[in-house]
């Protein structure tokens, strides 16, 4: 008799990332692939067909690995990156580009939506609206492309459109789709003072569900592709940095996982919304029970770090990069280059790693100014490190 199984599909800032893990929690098999982010200038985009492909692929490959051939699965379940999304139109194919939630390209819309709403912390989960939130890059898609806004009959988050190409429901979780900027949490549902701004109907969005409570049957189309004679659901589970603090172990108010990732995460329950934010600071709801969670983040330190590796430190290891910081303690901090081809060219070693231990010792600084901002609306309890860079 075949066990059960879960698959867990991450679609992370770095990678897309695919596991099989049994009733114990033990991981069976898992693979991964690079997310297909573009760097055009400025912007930061994605194919969402691509997408599609990549991830399929990758639940191919764990499908067809002998390891689970004793298994059976029980149940998808989707965590992950929040903010990135595309314009569809009615039968779900992609009109534009994919906007990814590192992409800052939408400043003017997001000082636009800072006058129109003064009070968006109290409903947002935001201390104002950001050039990197779906809401301002949806606005500054309505400026900008106005034929591919109009054509569009719905912009899923990326999440939400895997969901609709393995099941055929347009759905999302409160946990995600909370960290959009659209979602009201006084109200629980979608701004509709929101909706006005966009001439928009709570038919271009998805029906909103608590993570891991809802799930849809995959179609039939991917149970035939997946070489499968059987259906099972898939279930949305809010973002990656929620499922990794639910892995840590955080359940308690104060209780906070450090992740150092894509980006560096501090991730901290709390019992209710917080509204009196800082700068850097987002707050939703938590994928488990009822509590909600304060979001620190310092949005590029990991890639920044691998860049210097690559420039610097291509033949040696994070061990020796980080080492840098030891050697080198009291160095000027340096701040860090947005356009790696801008970056000094040294003749002598020791000069490469003061620069590097001035980027490290820039981001430990910012590092303690986040800590610091959260014990202002936090009194923390447990900490937890995740990501990585933790090793």
């Amino acid at each position: 008799m075949k066990k059960k199984i879960f698959m867990v599909l991450d679609i992370g800032t770095s990678y897309i990332k695919c596991a099989m893990i049994d009733d114990a929690q033990n991981i069976i098999i898992h693979s991964q692939c690079a997310f297909p982010m573009e760097h055009k200038q400025q912007r930061i985009e994605v194919d969402f067909e691509l997408f599609f492909k990549l991830a399929l692929d990758l639940i191919k490959n764990c499908l067809n690995d002998s390891k689970t051939e004793n298994y059976y699965i029980q149940a998808i379940l989707i965590t992950s990156q929040a903010q990135t999304f595309a314009a569809v139109d009615e039968n779900f194919v992609p009109l534009y580009q994919g906007i990814v939630w590192l992409d800052e390209r939408a400043d003017k819309e997001a000082e636009f939506l800072k006058v129109k709403f003064p009070d968006f912390a109290q409903s947002a989960g935001f201390k104002e609206p950001l050039a990197a939130l779906y809401v301002s890059k949806l606005l500054w898609l309505k400026h900008n492309k106005p034929a591919v806004f109009n054509k569009a009959a719905a912009f899923p988050l990326i999440n939400e459109y895997l969901f609709y190409k393995l099941s055929g429901k347009f759905y999302s979780d409160s946990t995600t789709f909370g960290m959009s900027g659209m979602y009201d949490f006084r109200q629980n549902s979608i701004n509709r003072d929101l909706l006005d701004v966009f001439e928009l109907s709570e038919e271009h969005f998805p029906l909103i569900k608590n993570a891991g409570t809802h799930g849809e049957l995959i179609t039939g189309d991917i149970k035939q592709m997946l070489g499968l004679d059987y259906h099972f659901p898939v279930v949305l589970c809010g973002n990656d940095q929620g499922a990794s603090a639910c892995g840590a172990g955080l359940q308690e108010k104060g209780d906070m996982n450090i992740n150092f990732g894509t980006a560096m995460v501090f991730y901290t329950l709390s019992d209710n919304l917080i509204s009196n934010l800082s700068d850097y600071q987002i707050a939703g709801k938590h994928p488990q029970n009822d509590k909600f969670f304060l979001l620190n983040f310092e949005s590029d330190s990991g890639v920044q770090i691998q860049r210097i590796k690559k420039q610097y430190f291509s033949e040696q290891s994070y061990d020796n990069l980080f080492e840098c910081y030891l050697r080198y303690p009291d160095v000027n901090t340096q701040q860090p280059i947005l356009d790696s081809s801008e970056y000094p060219v040294f003749t002598s070693p020791s000069d490469a790693a003061k620069f590097c231990s001035g980027i490290i010792k820039y981001y430990l600084q910012r590092l303690n100014v986040h800590y610091r901002q959260i014990k202002k609306s936090v009194k923390l309890n447990k900490i937890t490190v995740s990501g990585g860079f933790t090793q």
